[in-house]
């Protein structure tokens, strides 16, 4: 999963123009017509924008403030000719900037840390949050009653001066962070917004840390690690889907493929090991861990290098493994009178140029 976020993450951060939105899923409209027809609101709204700081988010004040002036952009806009017939949500991404779901510094060097940090679980006071803090009201909750632990996260996960930025308006950042919008006007530009995707991202830390820890070969579907790992999987696929900030819908089919795939990989090991029990005692897996294979896994699937990723990894891993266990092989076999057929046996073996050769030799001796 970790490429998925990591091949998007350059396209999902929003830059702040003054008067400008610029959004991956939507292009503006009537720009140099709102510009023209509201140029007085698009001023009062832009010396609001020049407090905003890139390195910190606004706050409750300074949130509301420049809340209220895009509005007022908005409801000019509105009565222009140019947007006669457009969307409400048009109209928004043209009179207002993306202040709440922009990623700030704070955003990049402290709150993503964070969640790193409590989804891999590296803080016994993180044990028991599990996936409850995507729900925004629970991941509230948690922020209140569970300061002290974020604060010890944050002076170790964060620089200096955001963690001193942290400490000092926690409750805010906190409320913000953590709050939708009123009204909610479901445009995908709130801070809780971004939150939600810093989540969906920060999840592939926790399941990477737990997927690494499981030796391949002790996946089998009643092993409590995997199953641990499996539910972190389909945690990350339902914080993806129910993401409103994606790149483009392939960002969402493609997370979808590679759980899919995830999920299928506990049963198609536990079936391949049932019925080639030889894999076992492969050295060529003993040391692999359950991620490992299932990265590789990923890269013929991204690819479509073969039509059967699952055992085309295998056989990449394990070609000389297996094929050693066909050298200096013998059977034989007698006649079926039925057919009045000859006796015959096969071999394979390496020459003396290390050359594998497969030999099939009849009762006259000759090899074919």
């Amino acid at each position: 999963m970790r490429f998925i976020f990591q091949l998007f993450l350059s396209f999902l951060v929003p830059i702040l123009v003054d008067s400008t939105v610029y959004s991956p899923n939507s292009p503006t409209i009537c720009l140099a017509e709102t510009n023209k027809g509201c140029q007085e609101q698009m001023k009062m709204k832009n010396q609001t924008l020049e407090s905003v700081n890139d390195n910190f988010p606004p706050l409750k004040a300074l949130m509301k403030n420049y809340t209220e002036q895009c509005q007022n952009v908005m409801k000019c806009a509105s009565g222009l000719e140019c947007f006669k017939g457009k969307s409400e949500k048009a109209i928004f991404q043209t009179s207002c900037d993306e202040v709440g779901i922009k990623r700030y510094g704070f955003d990049y060097n402290c709150m993503a840390p964070i969640l790193k940090r409590v989804y891999q679980e590296e803080y016994i006071c993180t044990k028991d949050f599990g996936y409850k803090m995507l729900n925004l009201t629970v991941a509230q909750s948690l922020f209140k009653s569970e300061k002290q632990c974020f604060l010890t996260i944050a002076r170790n996960a964060c620089d200096t001066t955001n963690y001193n930025f942290f400490l000092k308006n926690y409750d805010e950042i906190v409320e913000v962070y953590t709050s939708r919008p009123v009204p909610d006007n479901s445009f995908c530009a709130s801070t809780s917004d971004k939150f939600h995707r810093l989540q969906c991202e920060k999840l592939d830390g926790g399941f990477m840390t737990k997927a690494t820890s499981v030796p391949v070969l002790s996946v089998n579907l009643s092993n409590p690690a995997v199953q641990d790992v499996v539910e972190i999987s389909e945690a990350m696929e339902k914080c993806m889907q129910e993401s409103c900030w994606v790149f483009n819908e392939d960002e969402k089919n493609s997370s979808k493929v590679f759980t899919d795939t995830f999920q299928a990989l506990p049963a198609n090991l536990t079936n391949v090991f049932k019925l080639r029990p030889r894999l076992l005692e492969y050295k060529c897996l003993a040391n692999m861990s359950f991620y490992d294979f299932y990265h590789e896994q990923m890269s013929c699937v991204r690819i479509n290098e073969a039509p059967d990723c699952f055992m085309f990894t295998i056989t990449k891993f394990c070609r000389e493994e297996i094929l050693t266990d066909f050298e200096n092989l013998e059977v034989s076999m007698g006649p079926k009178n039925q057919y009045n057929s000859p006796e015959f046996a096969f071999s394979m073996f390496k020459d003396n140029k290390k050359k594998r050769r497969f030999v099939i030799t009849m009762n006259d001796e000759k090899a074919f």
